[in-house]
């Protein structure tokens, strides 16, 4: 598992998130700290040195579900 980054914003079924450690591959499982899988990387845009990253959400997910993750995302 590896730090994705923080949920700076969402917009209806996309996560943007932003950490700037590394950028991972377009298509990647994006999980909570306790292994839950809530999406897929889709896109890569921004600064090539500090780059914001979208997240799918997945479709089963309820709006308390995402209102309660935690902030920190990771990949696996």
């Amino acid at each position: 598992m590896k730090r994705l980054g923080v949920i700076q914003h969402r917009f209806g079924d996309l996560l943007i998130v932003r950490d700037g450690k590394q950028t991972p591959a377009i298509g990647s499982v994006v999980v909570t700290n306790t292994m839950k899988r809530i999406g897929t990387i889709c896109e890569i845009f921004g600064p090539v040195s500090r780059p914001y990253i979208s997240v799918k959400i997945y479709k089963n997910l309820t709006d308390s579900e995402l209102n309660t993750l935690d902030k920190k995302l990771y990949t696996l």
